[in-house]
């Protein structure tokens, strides 16, 4: 697993990008998290994934 950056449109000299990671399907599916809002931090070098409180 790795994560990607993909540019996602130029528009004039402005280049967007976006940043993004192949999740493995099974950990997806038993966290009940897919089609819900999420917040993602950094916390001590991880990167923490979790539900939004909204």
């Amino acid at each position: 697993m790795k994560i990607m950056k993909v540019i996602d449109k130029k528009v004039g000299d402005i280049t967007y990008i976006k940043y993004r990671i192949n999740l493995p399907k099974q950990v997806v599916e038993e966290s009940d998290l897919l089609n819900k809002k999420l917040v993602v931090r950094k916390f001590n070098g991880k990167i923490i994934i979790e539900k939004g409180k909204y």
